[in-house]
């Protein structure tokens, strides 16, 4: 029997390796690995039909855009995660649009493929439903972080919910991905990471930051 892992206890901006326990079950039933270099759209938002994927390797983001063209982050997926499940009704077309953020390798699966995964293994039907529970819970919290919370807050908490669930204090994304996480401008983020790196909280380097103290960094966030 397969150990099931515990839900984390808070929101999680990214989704890292929930899905790893059942990788060889979607080996045997997927085709092969198929390449999806950097900037490609895996799902597009309103045309996307009938598809869903497992993500082998690589890092995507999750995100929906408007008619001027601006983009709202809404979250972001590592390696052994599977996406694209608004599309398990193959009749209805995806509510986002997913893009690679690296090059990519994943495997295309349909509803009924699904279907046959959750009756070999009921541990795996119950390990989804958790793992949309997470989702439920991020989106939750990230509705009310957009609400309520000024634009300095929701990058303290995006960056520190990020490198907790990525166990890496390096956080190698543009200005622009922060700023779309964060709901606000690159000029907005700009001013606050000048504002945390004179606090000793983060270093900025070529594209992306690190952040140098966690705790410190916390105590920041509205969690």
């Amino acid at each position: 029997m397969i150990q099931r892992q515990e839900p984390p206890a808070s929101a999680s901006y990214l989704f890292n390796a929930d899905m790893a326990p059942y990788r060889e079950l979607f080996l045997r039933r997927c085709p092969p690995p198929m390449l999806m270099p950097r900037g490609n759209r895996v799902c597009k938002k309103g045309v996307t039909k009938g598809w869903m994927y497992y993500l082998s390797q690589g890092l995507l983001k999750v995100y929906s855009s408007n008619s001027y063209g601006y983009d709202r982050v809404i979250a972001f997926l590592k390696d052994d995660n599977i996406f694209g499940l608004d599309c398990f009704d193959p009749d209805q077309p995806s509510v986002v649009t997913i893009e690679c953020v690296t090059d990519s390798w994943v495997m295309p699966l349909q509803s009924e493929m699904l279907t046959g995964i959750m009756r070999e293994s009921p541990d795996f039907a119950c390990d989804l439903v958790a793992y949309y529970a997470k989702v439920m819970r991020q989106l939750c919290f990230d509705t009310e972080n957009q609400s309520i919370n000024d634009a300095k807050v929701r990058l303290v908490n995006f960056l520190y919910l990020y490198a907790e669930s990525s166990g890496d204090d390096r956080i190698a994304m543009s200005q622009q991905n922060l700023a779309a996480a964060a709901n606000c401008s690159r000029s907005s983020i700009a001013r606050i990471c000048t504002q945390l790196k004179e606090a000793g909280l983060i270093r900025v380097h070529g594209r992306g930051l690190t952040v140098l103290d966690r705790e410190r960094l916390k105590a920041f966030c509205r969690l």
